[in-house]
């Protein structure tokens, strides 16, 4: 999983990784709820379990209080998935609220795992932070 700074953005944004997710995964915060989503997605395609916690809403319902076991559990997840690639759909912003629509293309032991969702986000003390989703249909 490991990436080198210039390779394309798993995010699918066209720019490199340094130039894009490599700088919110250092710390940085996103700009939108998009930009997080983008990022999350990235931080799976790359291993970057810290970022994955430190971005999840504590308040959401897959905030776990055991962070070794939810770490090892993400850990788990990136090291047997494949992330070919993401196409946001649609992405909304209000005030401190947002949603972003997107498929993630992804295989695990040679099998399709996509999937679609509508997410959705919150801003706290400046920060996007991922609440929770909604599975929809791929095609929808």
């Amino acid at each position: 999983m490991t990436r080198l700074p210039t390779s394309p953005c798993p995010c699918g944004s066209g720019r490199s990784y340094k130039r894009c997710c490599l700088r919110l995964h250092q710390g940085a915060p996103a700009a939108s709820p998009e930009a997080l989503m983008r990022s999350r997605y990235a931080a799976y395609a790359v291993g970057a379990v810290d970022y994955l916690i430190a971005t999840c809403d504590p308040e959401g319902p897959h905030f776990r209080s055991d962070r070794a076991a939810w770490a090892e559990e993400i850990a788990q997840f990136c090291r047997h998935t494949r992330f070919t690639k993401l196409s946001v759909r649609s992405s909304s912003e209000t005030g401190d609220r947002g949603e972003v629509e997107f498929f993630a293309k992804l295989a695990r032991a040679g099998e399709d795992v996509s999937f679609a969702e509508r997410s959705r986000f919150r801003r706290v003390e400046g920060r996007w932070l991922y609440t929770d989703g909604d599975l929809l249909e791929p095609s929808a």
